[in-house]
């Protein structure tokens, strides 16, 4: 089966949800247009499995851990795993996209096998953060991969390893012959902590300094965290947090437009709805209707 969707499960810990979880095959398949998502933007968010991303069409922008980097038709890209990562359009045309959630284990197999100790675990322990591809091996693994889940036909589940095997094989023979590093663990926990308890918090009055105190830093730290993690301010990701819970309740409530931006942290519903049309690029009720209506 091939999901498609329009934005992304979290837990709390903005951990992406597992829809597999308890499934004996731990592999998802993802086709869809980044510009579905509120704000044609896929919020940071990680999870254990692996990923890796392709762009159909358009232009994208990724961040991985503290980086960003773009692709384009014919690119992608491998998200290793707990990495806090995030897509955006750079386009207003259609961000066309396939990608793969799975895993680890549906190539390492048992612990300790030559799979896990050789190809496997030294990649998850000690390869990059990303790694950005051009290889058509990809590509062609990818294909097989994404047609064997489209079809489902009895077997498709080892069509689907051998293609992911070869492609991580790709990825750790790459990975050894470019220098690469990987976020700070510590810095890492502490923006992993800090988000969800910002996304428990959007409707107070926050400040830098109480936003630093929850990581234990000072508020120039927590300035240099946030600009190297998600190239903005505290107060603007803040911001942005705030209208993308806003855009969530308008398509899964009916709630009225100043009650949603009240309950979203904004004391003024006229100064929310300029801030929503210029992140979402329509007015809050212009967006709910169309949404609801598509």
């Amino acid at each position: 089966m091939i999901h498609n969707r329009s934005f992304v499960p979290m837990n709390p810990d903005k951990k992406e949800i597992n829809e597999l979880e308890h499934s004996p095959f731990d592999f998802i398949a993802n086709e869809g247009n980044i510009h579905s998502y509120a704000a044609s933007l896929i919020p940071s968010h990680w999870h254990r499995e692996l990923e890796i991303f392709i762009l159909l069409e358009g232009r994208v922008r990724i961040g991985a851990g503290s980086e960003t980097f773009e692709v384009v038709p014919g690119e992608g890209c491998f998200i290793n795993t707990g990495i806090l990562h995030s897509f955006a359009c750079l386009v207003p045309s259609p961000c066309r996209y396939r990608s793969f959630v799975f895993d680890a284990g549906i190539v390492s197999g048992t612990p300790g096998s030559i799979f896990d100790t050789r190809y496997i675990r030294p990649l998850l322990e000690n390869g990059p953060a990303y790694l950005k591809f051009e290889h058509p091996a990809f590509f062609r693994d990818f294909d097989a991969a994404f047609s064997a889940c489209e079809n489902e036909e009895t077997g498709y589940e080892f069509e689907v390893r051998a293609a992911v095997s070869r492609m991580l094989l790709l990825i750790g023979q790459q990975s050894e012959m470019l220098p690469h590093s990987r976020p700070s663990s510590l810095q890492d926990t502490r923006v992993k902590q800090l988000l969800p308890w910002i996304d428990a918090n959007l409707e107070r009055n926050l400040s830098i300094k109480e936003i630093a105190a929850i990581i234990n830093v000072c508020p120039r730290v927590c300035q240099r965290l946030f600009r190297q993690y998600f190239h903005c301010t505290p107060m603007e990701y803040l911001q942005e947090k705030r209208l993308l819970l806003a855009a969530e309740k308008l398509i899964s409530t009916d709630l009225p437009v100043t009650d949603i931006a009240l309950s979203c942290g904004f004391s003024s519903p006229s100064y929310f709805t300029k801030q929503f049309r210029e992140l979402i690029g329509k007015t809050p009720s212009v967006y709910r209707k169309e949404r609801k209506n598509s």
